[in-house]
């Protein structure tokens, strides 16, 4: 492998690595306010008794009054976006463009059988030009490697050239790239087009199968399952149960946390078979059924949720930015459990590894509410 591939990974976890250190120091600056007017007049955000100063701009809160209008938009937005490659298009699950002096670092990251991959393009870089960059896609999340380079060189799959460019259009960046990808020790080549945009990422590609009076429930949650379940429930009333089979998590938070809502509402129970996998956002959202039907031998993943650059366990317990995860686990799991297993989920491991819970955890948290022994 090139030279030139290694020092691309390594620049690129750098400058990932710097954005989420310069988040996190942003996310959690206050400023000097003793009452919600005083921060208010600084355009602060008043939360348990503290002014903190830039919560604002990471708030990405979605009402229940919002939520449908914000779903259809996203919708209709991310048909005009995606990543094909080779003609199959990919579950993106992280988009980041970064400048550093006149070069451009693009990093997508894509979801492909329960395994993350990352595509890297980068090179010199003029707005509204079209570019050539670099490009290389590599097997694994780009921040699991850290600066071990023996692993990133492992971990390539492919190389090759693009040509991209970026503009604004209704006010948001819009980036869009095509080239090819030569595979490793092989002779294959395949094409590549990518067109990213802050609603890229978040549709999910969940499945919904109803037979009798369950709905099978497979596939990354986002935006796409909340309207899925819209529908579930306007035009199949016999069905009282959702299985969850293998769901490994969520790629819209705040999307998800109203799946959920909609699940407990209609009064739907929730229920995981032997062969069950469910992690992450499909935990959160199997927590939300009336009752709670777990099966020996089905696996429970949990960790800590993750976005823009900051991990929610490097956050205090008084940061604003846990309210919303609160009250949907109060709904879930009740006052006396939900916001516990909350903080549980956070502590259990960081938003890129998975802690298993064991059979007398998802008992004793109440997570099931039932306990089917083989």
């Amino acid at each position: 492998m090139s030279k030139i591939v290694v020092v691309m990974i390594i620049l690129a976890i750098s400058l990932a690595s710097n954005v989420q250190a310069q988040s996190l120091k942003h996310l959690l600056k206050t400023k000097k306010a003793n009452s919600l007017k005083k921060c208010e007049r600084k355009k602060g955000y008043w939360y348990k008794e503290k002014c903190w100063a830039n919560f604002t701009e990471f708030d990405t809160n979605i009402t229940k009054e919002n939520i449908d209008s914000v779903v259809t938009e996203q919708i209709n937005a991310a048909k005009n976006y995606g990543l094909t490659i080779d003609g199959d298009a990919k579950v993106t699950t992280f988009f980041m463009p970064e400048r550093e002096g006149k070069q451009i670092f693009a990093i997508t990251v894509y979801e492909e059988n329960n395994q993350q991959y990352t595509l890297i393009q980068m090179g010199v870089f003029k707005e509204k030009k079209v570019n050539n960059l670099q490009a290389i896609l590599i097997e694994g999340h780009i921040m699991d490697f850290g600066e071990n380079q023996e692993e990133m060189q492992k971990a390539v799959r492919a190389s090759g050239t693009s040509q991209a460019r970026m503009y604004i259009t209704d006010n948001k960046d819009k980036f869009t790239s095509q080239g090819r990808l030569k595979y490793m020790n092989t002779e294959k080549t395949v094409p590549f087009k990518l067109i990213a945009g802050e609603e890229l990422v978040g549709m999910g590609d969940t499945t919904l199968k109803v037979k009798g009076d369950e709905v099978f429930l497979n596939g990354t949650l986002g935006t796409k399952a909340y309207k899925q379940f819209k529908y579930l429930i306007k035009e199949h009333p016999e069905v009282k149960t959702v299985v969850l089979q293998n769901v490994p998590g969520s790629i819209n938070d705040e999307v998800n946390m109203h799946t959920g809502r909609l699940i407990r509402e209609a009064g739907l129970n929730t229920k995981v078979l032997a062969d069950s996998e469910i992690s992450s956002g499909g935990v959160d959202l199997f927590c939300a059924g009336k009752e709670r039907i777990v099966t020996k031998g089905a696996k429970l993943g949990i960790h800590s949720w993750g976005g823009n650059g900051i991990s929610a366990n490097d956050l205090p317990k008084d940061h604003p930015a846990h309210q919303y995860q609160l009250t949907y686990f109060t709904m879930c799991l009740g006052v006396d459990k939900g916001p516990d297993f909350y903080f549980l989920t956070l502590e259990s491991a960081h938003a890129d590894d998975m802690y298993w819970m064991k059979d007398q955890e998802i008992k004793n948290w109440t997570v099931a509410t039932k306990f089917i022994e083989q």
